[in-house]
């Protein structure tokens, strides 16, 4: 297995490993320094009790009238035979040594040391190193023991035993080396480990990461219109958040494939609806200009009968236009998402007299009938009256465009589930049952041309945006015998 130092597997490995080193070196700084302080603790415990007994065996040594500098030395010579480095001072209560012995020794000795050290020594004989001024080099600093004399029953001065470092410090750095070299095995055995674990935890982590990626990978490479297998998402049964990371990965292709389908799909329906736009706008444009340019072109030869009949055909082609580019902006403004609904409380059943009276001239030119019935007891509704108002109208004037000389258009408008049901049927021939359930699309030209020419399939997709933006339904079915009903649900609640 080849350790990437790119990866991040070998990064948190580094990082750990870094730390671990850090740690170990801390580690052995502070086994150092707790073994030399507790060195010089035990050094200087056993100096108190070694001054402490010679202060008893010799109690004469507080007898500072009567010392004998030169036996005195030679005692103290004696007693630091296994201690080279040390001296040992008779001090009297003014901090002035009397006698002592010593091997090191300045040109600079003051003879004097604070008893402020001494005191505190004697105050907390445990658990605390204190250091003490050295007579022989004035401003250093040394370890030291102390045991107070006495002249009588009063005591006269202090037995005063410095333990300098330069030659006792080759014990106790051995013993500090070895020690520390404990210490650092120690260290380096905690820090190996902890990579070697962090390495295993880190392999358990990213390798279902590699094969995550690995994935990724071949789905930016491949084809997305394609469905992907389940072989594409690796551990997608855990339980764990690697499972979870795949099953989301999984299901974010997936809904990557589903819209790339439907942006196709819509792609080959937006030709479509290129297609049959340019077709009807082709047909009367074509017809305009044509009669148009007879006019102009035969001027006078034309009859007044022949002049009227062109202007009437050209009038006709023009208002189809404008139906037309009218069906247009408004299923643009209506399938836009920052279309704005305006909805105030209405009465339907007035709705639905007023799109009677509106239609009533042209059903009258086509010996057709329209019948409204609403009941009267019809509660108040929240809607945008004017686009529930273009939607029957839409309604009314494609039931009009196929209903018969002499047949009946009915509106109607009754309480149900929740809303109100606003119905709009026809005594034609009915809807293809091929057609039923593509009739609301955009564009979509049925088999009998239900919608006929000027509206280029939009009416009835717009009929169904204004129920969708106020939260309704449209349906349509054939009726008993002939003709088509189509339905608009809205709810009373405002939505």
């Amino acid at each position: 297995m080849r350790l990437r130092f790119d990866s991040l597997r070998a990064r948190i490995t580094g990082l750990v490993v870094v730390f671990c080193v850090l740690i170990a070196a801390i580690f052995t700084l502070a086994v150092h320094f707790a073994h030399s302080a507790y060195y010089d603790e035990l050094r200087q415990q056993q100096g108190l009790a070694f001054t402490h007994n010679v202060a008893m065996m010799y109690p004469d040594l507080g007898q500072f009238e009567h010392i004998q500098r030169a036996q005195i030395e030679n005692q103290f010579e004696q007693m630091l035979l296994l201690e080279p480095s040390s001296a040992l001072y008779l001090i009297d209560t003014q901090g002035r040594v009397r006698a002592g012995y010593t091997k090191q020794r300045s040109i600079g000795s003051s003879g004097t040391v604070s008893l402020a050290p001494i005191k505190q020594l004697m105050g907390v004989p445990q658990g605390k190193t204190v250091l003490g001024d050295d007579p022989d080099f004035p401003g250093m600093k040394s370890l030291f023991a102390a045991a107070p004399l006495y002249d009588g029953s009063a005591q006269s001065g202090y037995l005063y035993m410095l333990m300098r470092p330069q030659e006792a410090m080759t014990g106790q750095l051995l013993a500090a080396s070895y020690a520390n070299r404990t210490a650092l095995v120690v260290a380096l055995g905690a820090t190996l480990l902890s990579a070697l674990f962090v390495l295993v935890v880190m392999g358990q982590i990213t390798h279902p990461l590699r094969q995550l990626a690995s994935a990724a990978d071949q789905v930016r490479g491949s084809d997305v219109a394609h469905t992907p297998d389940a072989a594409s998402f690796p551990h997608q049964d855990r339980h764990d958040e690697i499972g979870h990371l795949s099953r989301a990965f999984r299901d974010m292709v997936q809904r990557l494939h589903e819209q790339v389908q439907r942006v196709r799909q819509m792609d080959g329906t937006r030709r479509e609806w290129v297609a049959s736009i340019s077709h009807d706008l082709r047909t009367p444009l074509t017809s305009l200009t044509g009669h148009l340019e007879t006019v102009l072109l035969r001027g006078e030869r034309l009859s007044n009968a022949e002049r009227e009949r062109f202007l009437q055909v050209a009038l006709k082609n023009a208002q189809h236009l404008d139906r037309l580019s009218a069906s247009l902006f408004d299923f643009a403004r209506l399938d836009s998402d920052a279309v704005r609904v305006e909805k105030v409380s209405a009465h339907i059943g007035e709705l639905l007299d007023d799109i009677a009276q509106r239609f009533a001239p042209a059903a009258e030119v086509r010996d057709v009938t329209i019948h409204c019935h609403a009941v009267a007891t019809l509660p108040m509704i929240e809607i945008d009256a004017a686009l529930i108002e273009r939607a029957l109208a839409n309604l009314v004037e494609n039931a009009l465009r196929y209903t018969p000389q002499g047949g009946v258009i009915e509106l109607a408008a009754v309480q149900s589930d929740g809303g109100i049901t606003l119905m709009v049927s026809d005594s034609g021939g009915g809807i293809a049952a091929a057609d039923m359930e593509r009739v609301f699309e955009h564009f979509f030209q049925s088999t009998q041309s239900r919608e006929g020419r000027g509206h280029a399939g939009l009416g009835l997709a717009i009929v169904k945006r204004v129920a969708e933006l106020h939260g309704g339904q449209v349906a349509v079915h054939n009726r008993t015998g002939s003709g088509a009903c189509f339905t608009l649900w809205l709810p009373l609640a405002a939505s």
